[in-house]
């Protein structure tokens, strides 16, 4: 443990800390290196060490890749037949020199594969184009690419932020807001929401006949996914105008989480992908609402992407965690921090469900004594 005094200047150093200076000290010595470099074993370490480094570094040139086979719909043309890098420059628009290199670097990445002068959609490819909502998660992050610019400017939190404007709901109460504003919102998530309903749903055993609520659950996606494996379950969205379908199979219940109370009278309440959202105010009193809302027994969902539980994680302590601090008012947890504030709202037996994919989401389940 290193004891830090601000007061004093001085710091005890454990001794595993020189350990630590004297290996890392040994691993950025170049003759150290050109060493391993002969030896079979650690020879391979050091090149699977060496990629890993520049695939943080070319990170970003992939996701462009990435994004011109998304935006252009060449992945999608693919689907349906082989293309000729000659074929691809004419859809493009691009010569034929920069579209082999396009084409090179989508294989690369696993999008495509050339076989006898043709590129074929691979299965990574099929599956980018062919989940709901990815293709649309994906053109999504410009917005978040341009905050990203300049991150030094992002971690100070000194300029105003491209999601912030994009999701406009989460600085108010959301009454306020245009329907417009709210379909934009909810179009993207419900297209987006049937993966993380499907690993929902494969975590939890819900009562064939209850009565459940989705708080936030824009146009329905989730309740509809409930539906069609507890079809005689009575479900209801809460949600602010607009983000409602019109041609919705289960109740509507218009309202704001942040200013109105929560209908009562439900046996599941769920929020998904909601508490990432918010601050833990905001959040401190949704929960508290949730445990109002429900009777003795009454069960509380929550499932959303989360911190990694055991050490950070690639897509929680990385992708959502930068991604809800550029909303400005969202915020990533972890499944302990989750589960400590559905304990402060009153509920018990809080139960954190193994994730299939947590870069998918995570389930916490609770009831109310």
């Amino acid at each position: 443990m290193v004891i830090d005094s601000p007061e004093s200047g001085f710091s005890k150093v454990p001794k595993s800390h020189f350990w630590m200076r004297a290996k890392n000290n040994l691993f950025k010595n170049q003759k150290f290196h050109r060493i391993i470099g002969k030896i079979p074993i650690l020879s391979g370490v050091a090149k699977r060490e060496g990629e890993d480094i520049f695939a943080l570094m070319s990170g970003f040139v992939s996701t462009q890749v990435l994004f011109v086979w998304i935006q252009t719909g060449a992945l999608q043309k693919l689907d349906r037949k082989p293309y000729t890098a000659v074929m691809l420059s004419s859809f493009w628009g691009f010569d034929l020199e920069r579209t082999e290199i396009l084409c090179r670097a989508g294989e690369a990445i696993g999008l495509v594969k050339e076989n006898k002068g043709s590129y074929r959609l691979t299965r990574k490819g099929a599956v980018i184009i062919g989940l709901p909502g990815v293709v649309d998660l994906i053109e999504h992050h410009k917005i978040l690419y341009r905050d990203l610019l300049n991150p030094l400017d992002f971690f100070r939190g000194v300029e105003e932020t491209h999601l912030s404007k994009f999701w406009p709901y989460v600085f108010s109460g959301g009454m306020d807001l245009s329907p417009n504003e709210v379909e934009q919102y909810s179009n993207l998530m419900s297209e987006s929401q049937y993966m993380v309903a499907a690993d929902t749903l494969n975590s939890v055993n819900i009562p064939p006949t209850c009565r459940f609520l989705d708080v936030g659950g824009g146009k329905g996606t989730f309740v509809g996914e409930l539906s069609k494996i507890y079809p005689k379950v009575d479900a209801a969205v809460f949600d602010l105008p607009g983000s409602h379908s019109e041609n919705a199979a289960h109740t509507c219940i218009i309202g704001s989480f942040k200013e109105d109370e929560l209908p009562k009278g439900y046996d599941v309440i769920s929020l998904v992908r909601i508490l990432y959202d918010h601050r833990d105010k905001t959040i401190e009193s949704l929960l508290a609402k949730a445990h109002r809302a429900l009777g003795s027994g009454g069960r509380l969902i929550v499932s959303e992407p989360m911190l990694g539980p055991d050490r950070p994680s690639i897509s929680g302590d990385v992708y959502f965690a930068i991604y809800t601090l550029a909303m400005r008012t969202g915020k990533t947890r972890s499944p302990n921090q989750v589960s400590d504030l559905i304990k402060a709202a009153g509920f018990v037996d809080i139960k954190i469900h193994k994730s299939r994919r947590p870069f998918i989401t995570t389930v916490i389940e609770a009831r109310k004594s």
